[in-house]
């Protein structure tokens, strides 16, 4: 036999073994690749009463003159967190108002619609927020208010977000600095399935939804507001979503 050709068909088959090992050791210390992140993003435009928000994640439940009220269907993707950046310019009254419940209306609870029924919302300058009623108190869990959310005078653009125990409100919208306002609580805004049974909604027709008012209250059409032209919506299946992202899906 070739002695020769031997010595080099055994080099080979060693080379590829080799470099097959090689391959095979980097796929397994290769790390984990992070999950990808479902955004949805749509536009509720009051100046030019036009939206795109026709998908139902996003849908408009009340319409009257410059007021909206919308229902935000959480179980349409397994989503997590919701981000609004608010147009608004002299605003004044009731005029931005995210809610737990259809029919929270400012100041805490909801005439018994369901426990979930935390509450986050502007009126004139001030920010509030407050925490479901808690069946073993009968009180509201917290409290928070703050001052200097807006500007009365001239126009800017606002960014709250709402997600498990956790409401954040920026006064200048830039997605990638710190809010204004952070709010965390363990009775604040719940999305299904709740740790807990819900006595007042126990077929969780509401255990999916949370609801956002321009102009006005979710609850009481009579708690007005002004100054809201356009808010852009974005939906996501993460607590953490990438800033970069939130900028270009609302510029």
């Amino acid at each position: 036999m070739n002695t020769r050709f031997l010595r080099v068909v055994t080099a080979t088959l060693a080379l590829w073994a080799a470099v097959a090992a090689r391959g095979l050791a980097q796929e397994e210390a290769a790390p984990p690749q992070a999950p990808e992140v479902t955004y949805y993003q749509c536009t509720i435009d009051i100046t030019n009463n036009t939206t795109d928000c026709t998908s139902g994640v996003v849908t408009i439940t009340t319409q009257s003159g410059n007021q909206r009220v919308a229902r935000i269907n959480l179980a349409a993707n397994g989503y997590l967190r919701v981000d609004a950046f608010v147009d608004a310019c002299s605003v004044s009254g009731w005029w931005f108002h995210l809610a737990d419940s259809p029919t929270a209306d400012g100041g805490g609870g909801d005439a018994g619609t369901t426990q979930h029924d935390a509450e986050t919302y502007a009126q004139g300058y001030d920010f509030a927020f407050y925490s479901t009623l808690t069946p073993s108190t009968v009180n509201l869990d917290t409290i928070e208010t703050a001052k200097g959310i807006a500007s009365l005078f001239g126009c800017g653009r606002y960014q709250w977000s709402i997600y498990e125990s956790q409401v954040l409100a920026d006064n200048d919208a830039d997605p990638a600095d710190a809010p204004f306002v952070e709010v965390k609580s363990q009775y604040g805004f719940e999305s299904a399935p709740y740790a807990e049974p819900d006595t007042e909604d126990p077929f969780g027709a509401d255990a999916s939804f949370w609801y956002v008012g321009l102009n006005r209250t979710v609850g009481n059409a009579t708690r007005t507001g002004g100054g809201v032209g356009k808010v852009c919506f974005v939906v996501s299946d993460t607590t953490a979503p990438s800033p970069a992202v939130l900028a270009a899906l609302c510029p």
